[in-house]
């Protein structure tokens, strides 16, 4: 006779009981139907959200990229692909009735909304997450009813303005933690839109970004927005744009800028803006009388300039440390002796001017004080290479041929008046400048002084020697003796 403990079994029959019924009630309020309508007895035990796509790939469905439809919330669950959604039609319209789709895993390498969701007239709200495709084949088509769209976790680099457009009650877009790296213009949404996200992509912060801030206050995370390329990485972008909308503002308000280009081209770390002014090819005649704040680098090359002085005495060039000159009309760098600027500067570049000459000592101290001097580029001047001066540019050339990266190409001619010969200043030795230029020229007078003084000693012989034959034979004195007291 076997004993029964009621205490103990009957417990666990009635838990095991209760279960059951709990069981059953979930699946008479929650119908899933899959691509055989049964949903596989282990499904409960799956760590899924019903929307979210967080280790998906663990669910069933997507073995076979197949989609589960429950119909108590009118919700769509697609793993991997929408392979199965004829079958889950099969008995009603080809239009299907969810309200909302979670898609994860989209398989392939572009998204066409034109010919997946148009199946769901009903659609309000579509969420894509941990997929791979990177654009839109096409723009979304006209949905009345999706008003939340969701695209995140995938490598969508790509979205044009026009995208989303033909959605006429979209509310909120939320597009983070993609591979967007710009939006080449405003997206065109509806009029009533509410909330953009666009936190945790790669934004490249050298594009133009103005129509974020001019419609800034829909985008619900602008604050959380990172610049991740290289110039302004880890940077937040309202705050370089921010920076870039004052400094077109103050350059186009300035007549002195107004044809230049003004840029930003880099942040300090205490949110202090460096910037860019570039008036090349302008026909100025000058430097510009006034600089944005923090301007370092400034370009005016192939210009008629003729005057530095401004970086010497204007308070505006105070913080500019990169200079480029090239192809002006600059005769002397004289006047930057001694100067701050002289001094402190990172970059001169005056290739293609008419320098002939320059105080080598006084930029020899500049060189040896100034730890910032990065390049100083001088070719394709008329440098005139005297025995002094030739032999101290060289030395200077070589003693900073590391700054002086041009330094092999800068020529001089070295015999005065003579422009055809010209020389690599680097190649020619003391001889060449100093015997050849200088020497060579006072050996030619000299022989011009001896050529004289011998034809006089010839004439005056000849002389003599005339006056003692008619002395001699005519008894005839020169007639300079007769006049003689």
């Amino acid at each position: 006779m076997i004993k029964i403990r009621p205490h103990r079994n009957t417990c666990q029959f009635i838990v095991l009981l209760l279960a059951i019924l709990a069981r059953l009630a979930g699946g008479s309020s929650e119908e899933a139907t899959s691509f055989d309508s049964t949903e596989p007895a282990h499904a409960s035990k799956l760590p899924l959200s019903t929307h979210s796509c967080l280790n998906w790939t663990a669910a069933p469905e997507a073995a076979g990229g197949n989609c589960t439809r429950l119909t108590g919330n009118g919700l769509l669950r697609c793993y991997g692909g929408m392979n199965n959604l004829a079958a889950l039609a099969k008995a009603k319209s080809d239009k299907l009735p969810a309200q909302q789709i979670l898609l994860c895993g989209w398989p392939h390498n572009m998204f066409n909304p034109m010919n997946e969701l148009q199946k769901f007239p009903a659609l309000r709200t579509l969420t894509i997450e941990y997929s791979s495709f990177t654009e839109f084949r096409f723009d979304f088509p006209e949905m009345y009813h999706l008003q939340t769209i969701n695209i995140s976790w995938t490598n969508l680099s790509h979205v044009s303005a026009r995208t989303f457009k033909r959605i006429h009650h979209l509310k909120v877009l939320d597009l983070r933690w993609n591979q967007l790296m710009q939006l080449e213009s405003p997206l065109i949404l509806s009029d009533t839109f509410q909330e953009l996200y666009l936190a945790g992509n790669p934004w490249n912060c050298t594009r133009n970004f103005k129509w974020l801030f001019e419609r800034g206050e829909l985008v619900a995370d602008r604050d959380e927005l990172l610049c991740m390329d290289r110039k302004y990485k880890e940077r937040q972008m309202m705050l370089v744009v921010h920076y870039k909308v004052l400094l077109k503002r103050e350059c186009e308000s300035h007549p002195h800028l107004q044809n230049c280009s003004c840029l930003m081209h880099h942040i300090l770390p205490k949110h202090i803006p460096l910037y860019t002014v570039n008036c090349s090819g302008q026909g100025l005649y000058s430097l510009p009388d006034y600089l944005p704040e923090n301007t370092t680098m400034l370009f005016v090359n192939d210009n008629k300039i003729s005057d530095i002085n401004p970086l010497r005495q204007n308070p505006h060039y105070r913080h500019v440390v990169d200079v480029h000159l090239d192809n002006n009309r600059i005769r002397s760098l004289d006047e930057l002796e001694n100067t701050y600027w002289l001094e402190h500067f990172r970059l001169l570049s005056v290739r293609g001017n008419l320098l002939r000459k320059l105080q080598v000592y006084a930029l020899d101290n500049a060189l040896d004080d100034n730890d910032n001097a990065n390049l100083l580029q001088l070719s394709r001047n008329p440098w005139h290479c005297t025995c002094k001066f030739g032999m101290r540019l060289r030395e200077l050339l070589t003693k900073y041929r590391e700054i002086v990266r041009d330094a092999a190409n800068v020529s001089c001619t070295y015999v005065k008046g003579d422009e055809l010969r010209r020389a690599k200043v680097l190649s020619l030795t003391r001889q060449d400048m100093c015997n050849v230029s200088t020497e060579e020229t006072k050996i030619h007078i000299i022989d011009w002084i001896n050529g004289v003084l011998a034809s006089l000693i010839v004439f005056i012989l000849g002389k003599l020697a005339y006056d003692y034959y008619h002395y001699k034979y005519y008894g005839r004195v020169p007639w300079i003796v007769m006049k003689l007291p």
